[in-house]
């Protein structure tokens, strides 16, 4: 009972930490599972816009959820403009105070988007496809503008490489 009460202590005394991290293993596991399991490079002129979409509106989707589910923005909105009342911020101590608890939010609610985009950003598949169909990698690669070479640089997430000829 004694081992049970000190690591219950230990949880209640790092209740913030222990939440943060387990956001972070959450989003990086749901991350792999979604860049393995849905992910897949269309190879064709299209890249930039679906490996940008993968790695973006899920962390912008992460933001506004970790934002709108946490209880202290709704009694900052809710407290703020109350019925009869014009603005929150009646004088300068209290707008500083809105302000700061607002970012507070928004850096708690910044690290489930965050751990998205560097886990998606060490496994690479999201910024391989990106990149593939970025025009200035392609005309940083194929200097002389060939079609066919824009093609294979768009095919390189896929398996395909760059011919020496199209070079």
């Amino acid at each position: 009972m004694e081992k049970f009460r000190t690591v219950l202590d230990l949880c209640l005394s790092h209740q913030k930490v222990l939440g943060y991290s387990a956001v972070s293993l959450l989003t990086a596991g749901s991350e792999r599972i979604f860049s393995v399991v849905v992910f897949q490079c269309p190879c064709n002129s299209w890249n930039m816009v679906y490996g940008s979409v993968f790695l973006l509106v899920p962390a912008l989707i992460l933001f506004l959820l970790g934002f709108l589910l946490n209880p202290r923005t709704w009694r900052l909105f809710t407290g703020c403009c109350t019925t009869g009342s014009w603005c929150c911020c009646t004088n300068r101590r209290r707008c500083w105070r809105y302000a700061r608890v607002l970012w507070l939010l928004m850096g708690s609610g910044a690290v489930a988007p965050l751990t998205w985009i560097a886990m998606a950003l060490l496994g690479a598949n999201f910024y391989e496809c990106a990149a593939s169909g970025s025009s200035l990698l392609q005309s940083h690669l194929c200097r002389d503008n060939e079609t066919k070479c824009h093609e294979q640089v768009a095919r390189m997430p896929c398996g395909g490489t760059l011919s020496r000829v199209a070079m």
